[in-house]
């Protein structure tokens, strides 16, 4: 037996917000993205502008910030940055490490020659690591500074409630946010 259906009720649709800030400058965001961290707002509820391409590139922040079609990141803190680029470095010094020990134990060099020509090699790679990940660095620098050339860096946080809705406002405009607001997201039937 199938239970009865009320053709007068409507279909229920949940729909999500987000506040969105637009910052100046990264440590004003950075510092906000904490302080919302810290307010109990998750890594996975916050996101950010990705590298402008195509058609999006010419658009402000003002315009993509309410934008759907809009590609978002997920948070690249400093933090990991500074993994990056010690594991770059990391990594360039120690293959030609693995690599000349290698050799020179193959070819029967003694203990001071190798563990020499290990550490000249080890020096080779992590300066060429050192290269790399100033490279990574800088590629980042010059995508933030695109975007505040374009109005700025956006930061969307999404929020359960009307109250958390508030306080994510509250906290981007506390850390120079401008044009803070919220949104509706696309309905979920």
């Amino acid at each position: 037996m199938t239970a009865p259906q009320n053709p007068t009720a409507a279909p229920v649709t949940l729909v999500m917000h987000e506040a969105v800030g637009i910052f100046d400058d990264e440590a004003a965001m950075q510092a906000a993205v904490d302080a919302l961290l810290m307010a109990g707002f998750g890594r996975c509820e916050l996101s950010f502008l990705s590298k402008q391409d195509g058609a999006q590139a010419s658009e402000t922040a003002a315009v993509l910030a309410d934008d759907p079609k809009a590609v978002r990141t997920n948070q690249f803190s400093p933090e990991v940055l500074g993994d990056v680029e010690g594991s770059l470095v990391g990594g360039f010094a120690l293959v030609p490490v693995l690599g000349a020990s290698w050799a020179a134990a193959a070819a029967g060099a003694g203990l001071v020659a190798t563990a020499g020509l290990a550490a000249a090699s080890g020096g080779v790679g992590a300066v060429i690591g050192l290269g790399v990940a100033a490279l990574v660095a800088r590629r980042r620098r010059q995508g933030l500074a695109t975007q505040v050339e374009h109005g700025g860096l956006l930061l969307w946080v999404r929020t359960r409630t009307t109250v958390m809705e508030e306080a994510a406002k509250e906290i981007l405009t506390r850390h120079a946010a401008h044009d803070v607001h919220n949104r509706e997201l696309l309905p979920f039937a």
